[in-house]
């Protein structure tokens, strides 16, 4: 395990962000050479890796994903390998994801299943939730197109080791949706001259927190926050004539998400009408809910208990969001969650380290679901 303790660190130590992992794609590609996998993509939906191991006899195509990228967080502790790109930082325990389909690469180069095919799929641009979709428009995806698919999530406030699941959501669905309104700026001196929408931005904010206290009590969880709003430009010139406004959308339903965004919408393109501005609105990062199929969280109970290891049950979806249930489009997933420690940092916290004694965990639970799956 030493050396994948290495390789941890070497990641941990050269973060990159979304859509630019250069380097990890090439320590990933250069790693996974070394196991001889039956195919090797070395680029797939941007800089990610996809390696293919072939069972003796054909049957069902397993896909395991782990994803790579790392976040625009400062890094606050003073390790030995802590992150050397200043305000880059693996806060999302992606390097230690990426390990643990190193180490199962190890694993299956040693040992191909029987039969069936498993693939090894090394996800870019997980944060931005463009990652999965990117890969699944890659025509590369064809060579790779699974039958069953399963990840993982390294889980703080859990105790190490415990895998945690769910039937159904596991983790919500959520975008961010920016609003526009565009009137006509002025000189400061003549603010009459244009058509200021600073009005119009005080009656859409207080209207959509009406809205959001609205939602409070929709089951299951549905509701939006005001990220960020804007009006005008930073000077003391100009009158403004153009605002915006962020919000970022999430519940536990994708029908539920997609009918709040429609209504959001709606209101805001008729206030922008009565107030005489053009409206407009552009969709970002956006993640599907993650749901886990019954089938495959059998499977993941089944091996955990196989290995020894504590099971819990989420009452609830955790809220935030994972793109991997993008793959759910093409194939039945699962996914679960490898506690990293009750007394570890929260997640995207700048003092978090992903612990590398769980990484064999992570390697076994995959081991041994991909035996069941291949039986």
């Amino acid at each position: 395990m030493q050396e994948l303790f290495e390789l941890r660190h070497i990641l941990h130590s050269y973060p990159e962000l979304s859509g630019n992992e250069v380097n990890t794609n090439l320590i990933i590609n250069q790693w996974l050479k070394a196991t001889n996998p039956d195919l090797l993509i070395e680029k797939i939906g941007g800089y990610g890796v996809a390696a293919i191991y072939k069972g003796k006899q054909p049957g069902k195509r397993i896909l395991i994903r782990g994803d790579i990228d790392a976040l625009r967080i400062p890094e606050h502790n003073d390790l030995p390998y802590c992150s050397q790109h200043d305000g880059f930082s693996h806060k999302c325990g992606h390097d230690g994801h990426t390990t643990i389909l190193c180490g199962l690469a190890q694993w299956l180069g040693e040992q191909r299943p029987d039969q069936g095919e498993v693939v090894l799929l090394f996800q870019p641009a997980e944060e931005t939730g463009q990652g999965a979709q990117t890969i699944l428009q890659d025509p590369n995806f064809q060579q790779i197109k699974p039958d069953i698919a399963y990840g993982l999530h390294n889980l703080p406030s859990y105790e190490k080791g415990k895998i945690m699941v769910r039937r159904g959501c596991f983790a919500a669905a959520s975008f961010g949706l920016k609003l526009t309104f565009d009137g006509r700026t002025a000189h400061a001196s003549q603010p009459e001259t244009g058509h200021n929408p600073s009005e119009l931005l005080a009656v859409l904010i207080h209207q959509l927190e009406k809205k959001r206290e609205m939602l409070k009590d929709i089951k299951p969880l549905t509701t939006f926050v005001i990220t960020h709003a804007m009006l005008g430009e930073e000077t003391f010139g100009v009158a403004p004539g153009h605002t915006e406004i962020w919000l970022t959308l999430r519940s536990y339903d994708d029908h539920n998400l997609e009918m709040l965004a429609s209504q959001i919408i709606e209101m805001c393109r008729a206030k922008a009408k009565d107030h005489l501005f053009d409206f407009g609105f552009t969709m970002h990062e956006a993640f599907a809910a993650t749901n886990s199929d019954d089938h495959c969280v059998d499977i993941i109970e089944k091996a955990a208990q196989n290995l020894d290891l504590q099971v819990g049950h989420l009452s609830e979806p955790f809220r935030w969001s994972e793109d991997f249930g993008r793959f759910g489009e093409v194939c039945p997933i699962g996914f679960f969650g490898l506690g990293s420690g009750i007394d570890q940092p929260s997640l995207h916290n700048p003092e978090y380290d992903f612990p590398d004694d769980i990484l064999e965990t992570g390697m076994c639970m995959f081991w041994e679901i991909i035996r069941q799956e291949l039986e």
